[in-house]
């Protein structure tokens, strides 16, 4: 049954393309406060954190941007890294408030809007963990913050197995050009974490 559900969730994006799925900032500070996103810091749900941890321990950045960073989940698995700056940015100000307890002097939140997100400063590493499915156009959004990039940087995109989720893949691809990719499968199914660089 799982299988088939997956095959016309396969077909039905071949055929319409990536459609998004947004979400308001009230709805998302209701799911934080209840306690609905919870489930992505349990042991089946690590696969995704420690591909991105792997890889910006490979490429050891003075600076992150972690966009869509929730409740600082990564944020904490981060904290074993010498990085110099980590900055997380969410829509929700339940996650932010909830976040706030892993802040430091390397650590540091805000309440942003991805689409709208504007900062004076570059990063080595732009990180989007399961949130590329949630923006109109994912693929036009990652051209913009890699004006955001050092010269050398890299953007990190991590997404959940699913039919929206391959057809964002598609459309993130005329633009980005992947340098490493690493699928992680666990009981609740399987993430992708790709390292990106700008094409051209």
């Amino acid at each position: 049954m799982d299988f088939v559900r997956k095959l016309a969730s396969y077909a039905v994006f071949q055929v319409v393309g990536f459609r998004p799925s947004p979400v308001s900032g009230e709805a998302w500070d209701r799911e934080y406060r209840s306690g609905h996103w919870d489930y992505l810091g349990e042991l089946d749900n690590l696969g995704g954190l420690a591909s991105i941890l792997g890889y910006c321990q490979f490429l050891s950045p003075d600076s992150i941007l972690d966009v869509g960073c929730g409740t600082g989940l990564l944020a904490r698995k981060l904290k074993v890294l010498p990085f110099k700056c980590y900055l997380g940015v969410d829509l929700s100000v339940e996650a932010i408030a909830q976040a706030a307890p892993v802040a430091d002097e390397r650590t540091v939140f805000a309440v942003a809007e991805a689409g709208g997100f504007e900062c004076d400063r570059r990063f080595d590493v732009i990180v989007f963990s399961q949130i590329l499915n949630y923006v109109p156009r994912p693929n036009r959004m990652l051209a913009r913050y890699a004006g955001l990039l050092e010269p050398d940087g890299r953007i990190i995109v991590s997404m959940y197995g699913s039919g929206r989720t391959r057809a964002a893949w598609r459309l993130i691809e005329k633009t980005m050009m992947v340098e490493d990719a690493m699928s992680v499968t666990q009981t609740t199914g399987t993430t992708t974490t790709k390292v990106l660089k700008p094409r051209g």
